[in-house]
């Protein structure tokens, strides 16, 4: 994701000897000249008093790099320096720069110049849940895994019984394809060749890490960077949305036009009579086919697109039925002629 600058502003420090609060490009406490501790934690200046730095020194020290901390006296050093300016110790062997990282303090509304518009506040952190809620949570997700277990548990265990067929039925159907013109849609380059397109817009396509043409930047919400030198970067993250054209078109192609269906309860199920043409061909076909049982004073039935299992069921014949604690038959087979 690409890194859009906004501009650089002065952090402040907090003296871990006397507590006085230091801008961030003074490398010693301007109280009581105790020097900045290499883990200083660098935080934003009041948002109310707050510009971006205008300084070009400031700015090219920021984009140096991180300062570097004396080994030997703890002295803050500029990145390009390689004596200290405290105890002309070596800062090019043991000397440790602070690491880059994100300030966590949140922006607010108003703390950019007029020229540049206002920022948008990051959210606020989320509260965080209490013990009693998070175990009335668990507790609910431990009741709906043991509801679900129950389920499924009564849905596969089953219990056999003889029941004798009652009825059946059956459904054949056939949809009917036609060759026509239809209206279809897609990017324009991916449009068929000869096909004309019209009614085009502009959509958005796909996202971009850098500028393209047609393209339109969409950056997230600013956020400060601790360049290690008591300097903050202010950036966002952004990418570019392209958009692109749109097109409805016509084509050929075969489509549905009609479903042709036959019924009955008898076992001797047959298909829809059809004609077809060059523009006019069969598509699909369903077939599905229904037997009631009679069992204990109870009515069950059963649904399967086997056609020998079917025409087995003659009326009264017995069938060994498997059914579940919900009065679904899982299976169902003949063990006997009337």
């Amino acid at each position: 994701m690409a890194k859009k600058i906004l501009g650089f502003i002065e952090l402040v420090w907090d003296c871990d000897s006397c507590g006085t609060t230091n801008p961030g490009a003074i490398k010693t406490c301007s109280s009581c000249g105790a020097p900045q501790p290499p883990n200083v934690q660098f935080k934003h200046v009041d948002p109310q008093s707050f510009n971006f730095i205008k300084d070009q020194a400031l700015i090219r020290a920021a984009q140096s790099g991180p300062d570097k901390h004396c080994p030997y006296c703890g002295t803050r050093n500029s990145a390009d320096t390689s004596i200290c300016t405290n105890c002309g110790g070596d800062l090019t062997i043991g000397a440790t720069s602070r690491p880059v990282q994100i300030i966590e303090d949140s922006f607010q509304e108003g703390i950019l110049p007029p020229s540049q518009g206002p920022m948008q506040s990051v959210p606020a952190p989320k509260a965080k849940m209490s013990l009693p809620v998070k175990i009335i949570l668990v507790l609910i997700v431990i009741a709906f895994c043991a509801g679900i277990a129950v389920f499924f548990t009564k849905m596969n265990q089953t219990d056999a019984i003889t029941g004798t067929v009652s009825g059946v039925s059956w459904q054949h159907s056939i949809q009917m394809q036609g060759y026509q013109s239809v209206a279809e849609s897609d990017w324009l380059d991916q449009i068929p060749q000869g096909a004309s397109p019209y009614n085009c817009e502009q959509r958005y396509r796909y996202s971009s890490e850098k500028p393209v043409a047609n393209s339109r930047e969409v950056c997230g919400e600013p956020y400060t960077v601790d360049t290690g030198t008591g300097i903050g970067r202010v950036q966002q993250d952004c990418h570019y949305e392209v958009y692109d054209d749109y097109c409805s078109y016509n084509t050929m192609a075969w489509v549905p036009v009609e479903t042709l269906v036959e019924n009955g309860t008898d076992l001797s199920p047959y298909w829809p009579e059809v004609t077809t043409s060059s523009t006019l061909r069969i598509g699909e076909q369903k077939e599905s086919y229904t037997i009631q049982f009679d069992a204990d004073g109870s009515t069950y039935s059963i649904t399967t697109t086997d056609l020998e299992l079917f025409q087995q069921a003659l009326p009264n014949s017995r069938w060994t039925l498997e059914v579940n604690a919900f009065g679904n038959v899982r299976s169902a087979n003949p063990v006997s002629s009337p």
